[in-house]
């Protein structure tokens, strides 16, 4: 009985979001840590879980999983990931855009994170197998 309630405990601390703080490049370096390292849900809900809003939005982000589990089937293994733009659109929204290198063909992915007050969280992320989100918005 002891054991069944460690297992369960264990389990349950191990299913617990973590949420990336800091600079908004630093949180994308930890997303890019967890996703190389397989952990594609993991990673999806320690990006999201500092921002309160997408508690409400459970079945965004469990699409947003789905399909990104369906990158490595299509395009192979991620092999890295480098910046290609950082913008301040303003004092408290920050755009961030990764090109994600996969053995078959790199995948693009744009972040946006907001800062309300005193610390910055992401408000929205997403991802093409497409170029057009390159550069500048302006």
């Amino acid at each position: 009985m002891k054991c069944l309630l460690t297992a369960l405990i264990v389990s349950v601390l191990a299913s617990v979001s973590h949420a990336y703080e800091g600079e908004p490049a630093k949180q994308v370096d930890r997303f890019f840590a967890e996703l190389s390292a397989g952990k594609v849900n993991e990673s999806i809900d320690n990006l999201y879980a500092s921002n309160p809003a997408m508690q409400q939005k459970i079945q965004a982000l469990t699409m947003l999983k789905q399909q990104l589990a369906s990158l490595i089937p299509l395009y192979g293994s991620m092999l890295g990931n480098e910046n290609v733009s950082r913008e301040e659109l303003s004092p408290s929204l920050m755009r961030i855009v990764q090109v994600a290198k996969h053995e078959l063909h790199p995948v693009i992915w744009e972040f946006y994170f907001y800062k309300p007050e005193d610390k910055w969280i992401i408000s929205q992320a997403m991802f093409v197998d497409q170029f057009q989100i390159i550069g500048a918005k302006k």
